[in-house]
């Protein structure tokens, strides 16, 4: 056992020596708060100056002055000038294609000069089908988006309900069939902006995937240098294989956890001042949710483990890391899994997909952490035998359950693997391996 705790410094000295790692303790939750708070900011973010816009109108209705005039009500913050300034109404003749061509081509061109940002085109009978109205711009910008939605809904309902002959005044109908801004609150009747939650999602996930996989390949490459370098026969005449592997995996492992308590220190003294830092109630909720905070550091250890663990066998199998990178891919990629499926699992966290694929244990330590972080802020009572803290138990002990077996399976491969030199072992080889 005493060589075990020898192997188990060396790696884990190493690390925590490194430059790296004490810049990745302060640059990690630097970037991490950045990425949580950033998205909510840009988010309600809006321009400083006026952005400008045109109107092409072949309706012969002046429907483009009215909604030229209807956009007067927004205005730039703080102050009472207007937020879009309309460049120009183009009435163009409805039978008149060269004209509204020749428009068109010239708006267009000012969108690609950046002159112009936006321009409406109202197409004859504008207001019998949506699809005679369009919107030309090289910008995303959603709340511009439902704002020209809502003015033009309004002007062209007002039109049809004025050549609909209604015996009542168009306003009062418009007034009764206004649309509902439907607003969202979580079982504790409170509300998290879904950027804030899907981007702390991100962060924790990516936190995680960096972690596991970046000390993992390290984990990897050690044994690939030793095994070329024939220490490794130095080192497996005193300590027994098992012993060598679990001292790679778990010194790596013990700087991890090092750097991850060191976060939550730190976490905890921002919590102790959250008062004379005005933190944002919402990022509060999701950062400092105990049980956020538990899930988090045990699926980062097990997760590790389970992970270097199967790098440790790569690495004792390979004679190169060129030759590892064929292994090492499908790894990443169920690492990856998470970011890919992240948007449907981040709207239907209790879903059946979600959950089963949250039971994988080798996609549990991420996927699981995507729910908890869109899930846990909003629970009024904690459970250990239901609901997502539930679920997240389980996966635990799924993630250990499989971390055994791996250990297990991989120690019976690197036992032989690591001293043996040239020809990468096939399948039927690697089987009598575990088999002898």
């Amino acid at each position: 056992m005493s060589k075990f705790w020898v192997i188990f410094k060396r790696e884990y000295i190493q690390v925590v020596k490194k430059k790296s790692f004490i810049i990745g303790i302060v640059l990690t939750p630097v970037l991490m708060a950045a990425f949580t708070v950033l998205p909510a900011l840009f988010a309600r973010t809006e321009s400083s100056s006026a952005e400008h816009l045109a109107v092409i109108d072949q309706t012969e209705l002046g429907i483009g002055t009215q909604f030229e005039e209807s956009l007067t009500r927004y205005t730039l913050e703080d102050t009472d000038d207007p937020y879009y300034s309309v460049d120009g109404v183009f009435d163009v003749a409805a039978d008149d294609s060269t004209g509204f061509a020749a428009v068109n081509d010239s708006l267009s061109r000012l969108i690609i000069d950046k002159e112009l940002k936006y321009y409406v085109v109202l197409k004859p009978e504008a207001y019998t089908a949506d699809t005679n109205i369009w919107l030309v711009t090289n910008s995303d910008n959603f709340v511009t988006y439902n704002r020209f939605e809502r003015r033009l809904s309004d002007i062209m309902s007002s039109i049809r309900l004025n050549m609909s002959e209604v015996n009542l005044e168009i306003d009062s109908v418009l007034a009764l069939t206004k649309s509902v801004d439907l607003q969202t609150r979580d079982a504790k009747g409170e509300s998290i902006p879904f950027q804030i939650k899907y981007f702390t999602a991100i962060v924790f996930v990516g936190i995680m995937f960096g972690m596991i996989v970046g000390y993992g390949q390290t984990v990897m490459r050690s044994v690939i240098e030793e095994k070329n370098s024939r220490v490794m026969e130095v080192l497996v005449s005193s300590v027994s294989p098992f012993q060598l592997m679990m001292g790679k995996v778990l010194g790596l492992g013990a700087a991890t956890l090092t750097q991850v308590g060191i976060w939550y220190v730190m976490g905890a003294g921002i919590y102790s001042m959250k008062g004379a830092l005005d933190i944002n109630p919402a990022i509060d909720r999701i950062l400092f949710n105990p049980a956020i905070i538990v899930f988090f550091i045990l699926y980062m250890v097990s997760g590790y483990i389970l992970f270097s663990t199967i790098f440790a066998l790569i690495g004792s199998i390979v004679n190169s890391e060129k030759e590892a990178q064929s292994y090492v891919l499908p790894i990443t990629m169920l690492m990856v899994l998470p970011f890919m499926m992240g948007i449907y699992v981040v709207q239907e966290p209790n879903s059946a997909i979600s959950v089963t694929l949250s039971m994988i244990p080798l996609l549990t330590p991420t996927m699981m952490m995507m729910r908890l972080v869109f899930v846990a802020p909003t629970l009024t009572e904690y459970s250990l035998f239901s609901g997502i803290i539930g679920e997240a138990i389980i996966g635990l002990i799924l993630v250990i359950l499989t971390t055994i077996f791996m250990v297990w399976l991989a120690s019976r491969i690197f036992r032989i693997g690591i001293l043996m030199y040239g020809k990468r072992p096939t399948l039927p080889e690697i089987i009598k391996w575990i088999r002898y």
